[in-house]
């Protein structure tokens, strides 16, 4: 049943975006100082969101077994000597805006919820 509502779905497509956005900037902070390493970061949602909406249901089951792509970083903010394009400063602003990716996700989620119990009477 809730497969089929599109705002779940749409919901929980942003949460595991946001989720593995969080991932891939969690390994970015850890290899800082790594010579060589390249940044790295998820696609946009809406290219994740189009591949997920074009995947056939019997391959998915559910929006979250789809993962966005990680691709290393296009515009790096900075590049040491060594070669790492890991800035710190950078990788913490990328952070706040992948947790309030999470959080409006899971507003759309609650908002969803209340408005199906709303509808049952509950």
């Amino acid at each position: 049943m809730f497969n089929s509502l599109e705002i779940l779905r749409l919901a929980q497509a942003h949460a595991s975006h946001a989720s593995a956005r969080q991932g891939a900037i969690a390994q970015n902070v850890a290899n800082a100082d790594t010579p060589g390493y390249r940044a790295r970061d998820v696609e946009p949602f809406n290219a994740f969101y189009d591949r997920l909406r074009t995947t056939p249901t019997g391959m998915t089951g559910m929006a979250g077994t789809v993962q966005p792509h990680l691709r290393p970083d296009a515009t790096p903010a900075t590049r040491t000597p060594d070669g790492n394009t890991v800035s710190v400063e950078h990788e913490m602003m990328r952070a706040a805006s992948a947790r309030q990716q999470h959080e409006t996700a899971l507003g759309v989620y609650s908002m969803a919820r209340d408005m199906l119990r709303a509808s049952l009477g509950r």
